[in-house]
Protein backbone atom coordinates (compact mmCIF):
# COMPACT_ATOMS: atom_id res chain seq x y z
CA UNK A 1 0.00 0.00 0.00
CA UNK A 2 0.98 3.45 -0.71
CA UNK A 3 0.01 6.86 -0.15
CA UNK A 4 -0.19 9.64 -2.58
CA UNK A 5 0.08 9.39 -6.98
CA UNK A 6 0.82 6.50 -8.00
CA UNK A 7 0.88 5.29 -11.96
CA UNK A 8 -1.97 3.39 -11.59
CA UNK A 9 -4.15 6.28 -10.00
CA UNK A 10 -3.35 8.35 -12.65
CA UNK A 11 -3.64 5.94 -15.45
CA UNK A 12 -6.80 4.03 -14.51
CA UNK A 13 -10.17 6.23 -13.81
CA UNK A 14 -12.65 3.79 -12.94
CA UNK A 15 -15.00 5.56 -11.75
CA UNK A 16 -17.56 7.26 -14.69
CA UNK A 17 -17.39 11.28 -14.70
CA UNK A 18 -20.94 12.98 -13.74
CA UNK A 19 -22.64 14.76 -16.68
CA UNK A 20 -22.63 18.48 -15.70
CA UNK A 21 -27.09 17.81 -15.94
CA UNK A 22 -26.51 15.64 -13.73
CA UNK A 23 -25.25 16.34 -10.70
CA UNK A 24 -27.01 16.89 -7.73
CA UNK A 25 -26.43 19.29 -4.28
CA UNK A 26 -24.98 22.43 -5.55
CA UNK A 27 -25.08 25.96 -5.45
CA UNK A 28 -25.42 27.62 -8.84
CA UNK A 29 -25.07 31.30 -10.55
CA UNK A 30 -27.45 32.19 -12.86
CA UNK A 31 -26.88 35.34 -15.00
CA UNK A 32 -28.27 37.34 -17.13
CA UNK A 33 -26.82 37.58 -20.52
CA UNK A 34 -28.11 41.45 -21.19
CA UNK A 35 -26.92 42.94 -17.97
CA UNK A 36 -24.80 42.17 -14.66
CA UNK A 37 -27.79 40.95 -12.40
CA UNK A 38 -27.16 37.06 -11.00
CA UNK A 39 -29.54 34.33 -9.53
CA UNK A 40 -27.72 32.69 -6.71
CA UNK A 41 -29.92 29.25 -6.47
CA UNK A 42 -28.96 26.00 -4.66
CA UNK A 43 -30.51 22.21 -5.37
CA UNK A 44 -30.60 19.13 -3.85
CA UNK A 45 -31.92 18.07 -7.53
CA UNK A 46 -29.87 17.28 -10.82
CA UNK A 47 -29.38 20.79 -11.85
CA UNK A 48 -31.47 19.97 -15.27
CA UNK A 49 -34.04 19.52 -13.03
CA UNK A 50 -34.29 22.40 -11.58
CA UNK A 51 -33.40 24.93 -14.61
CA UNK A 52 -36.22 22.83 -16.04
CA UNK A 53 -38.42 24.40 -12.74
CA UNK A 54 -36.86 28.03 -13.54
CA UNK A 55 -37.72 28.11 -17.16
CA UNK A 56 -40.88 26.56 -16.38
CA UNK A 57 -42.02 29.46 -13.44
CA UNK A 58 -40.81 31.91 -16.32
CA UNK A 59 -42.99 30.51 -18.78
CA UNK A 60 -45.93 30.17 -16.67
CA UNK A 61 -45.07 33.88 -15.22
CA UNK A 62 -44.86 32.66 -11.07
CA UNK A 63 -44.27 35.88 -9.52
CA UNK A 64 -42.38 34.26 -6.64
CA UNK A 65 -39.35 33.55 -9.03
CA UNK A 66 -36.77 35.89 -9.03
CA UNK A 67 -35.95 34.93 -12.86
CA UNK A 68 -39.16 35.70 -13.82
CA UNK A 69 -39.08 39.28 -12.32
CA UNK A 70 -36.21 40.50 -13.38
CA UNK A 71 -37.26 39.09 -16.90
CA UNK A 72 -40.29 41.11 -16.07
CA UNK A 73 -39.59 44.64 -15.53
CA UNK A 74 -36.64 44.13 -18.35
CA UNK A 75 -38.64 43.07 -21.23
CA UNK A 76 -35.47 42.28 -23.53
CA UNK A 77 -33.10 40.70 -21.21
CA UNK A 78 -32.05 37.38 -21.70
CA UNK A 79 -31.38 34.76 -19.54
CA UNK A 80 -27.77 32.25 -19.89
CA UNK A 81 -29.55 29.35 -19.03
CA UNK A 82 -26.85 27.08 -20.38
CA UNK A 83 -23.93 29.32 -18.94
CA UNK A 84 -25.22 28.61 -15.31
CA UNK A 85 -21.77 27.80 -12.96
CA UNK A 86 -21.67 25.62 -10.22
CA UNK A 87 -20.11 27.53 -7.43
CA UNK A 88 -19.83 24.52 -4.71
CA UNK A 89 -21.29 21.17 -4.08
CA UNK A 90 -22.80 20.34 -0.75
CA UNK A 91 -24.82 17.06 0.25
CA UNK A 92 -25.86 18.57 3.51
CA UNK A 93 -29.02 20.79 3.12
CA UNK A 94 -28.80 23.18 6.28
CA UNK A 95 -24.60 23.67 5.11
CA UNK A 96 -25.85 23.84 1.15
CA UNK A 97 -28.58 26.87 2.43
CA UNK A 98 -26.07 28.58 4.77
CA UNK A 99 -23.48 28.63 1.75
CA UNK A 100 -25.94 29.83 -0.72
CA UNK A 101 -26.91 32.85 1.83
CA UNK A 102 -23.13 33.67 1.79
CA UNK A 103 -22.86 33.75 -1.84
CA UNK A 104 -25.45 36.14 -1.87
CA UNK A 105 -24.64 38.69 0.75
CA UNK A 106 -21.14 38.16 -0.51
CA UNK A 107 -22.91 39.46 -4.09
CA UNK A 108 -25.39 41.97 -2.97
CA UNK A 109 -24.51 42.99 0.52
CA UNK A 110 -26.74 46.19 0.37
CA UNK A 111 -30.47 45.54 1.95
CA UNK A 112 -32.44 46.65 -1.45
CA UNK A 113 -31.26 44.04 -4.03
CA UNK A 114 -29.77 46.00 -6.79
CA UNK A 115 -26.88 43.20 -8.76
CA UNK A 116 -28.37 40.10 -7.79
CA UNK A 117 -32.36 38.71 -9.07
CA UNK A 118 -33.07 36.93 -6.00
CA UNK A 119 -36.02 38.00 -3.88
CA UNK A 120 -34.54 37.13 -0.82
CA UNK A 121 -31.24 36.88 1.14
CA UNK A 122 -31.71 33.01 1.77
CA UNK A 123 -31.51 31.81 5.86
CA UNK A 124 -30.02 34.50 8.50
CA UNK A 125 -26.50 33.91 8.90
CA UNK A 126 -24.04 35.67 11.46
CA UNK A 127 -23.29 39.19 10.23
CA UNK A 128 -19.87 38.28 10.99
CA UNK A 129 -19.44 36.28 7.69
CA UNK A 130 -19.72 39.94 6.12
CA UNK A 131 -15.69 40.22 6.98
CA UNK A 132 -15.34 37.65 4.30
CA UNK A 133 -17.23 38.91 1.17
CA UNK A 134 -14.43 40.45 -0.37
CA UNK A 135 -12.79 37.18 -0.75
CA UNK A 136 -16.06 35.40 -1.35
CA UNK A 137 -16.37 37.69 -4.27
CA UNK A 138 -12.74 36.92 -5.27
CA UNK A 139 -12.79 32.98 -5.29
CA UNK A 140 -16.72 33.12 -7.30
CA UNK A 141 -14.56 35.41 -9.88
CA UNK A 142 -17.56 37.42 -10.63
Amino acid sequence: MKKGTTLASVLCKLKQKTEKEQKKNLDYIIKCKTCDMKYVGETGQQSHTRKQQHQRDVKNRVSTNGIYNHLKNNKKHKIGWDDAVFIDREPHFMRRKIKESIYINALDPSEKHSKIMNLEKGIATNPCWNEFNSEVRKILRL
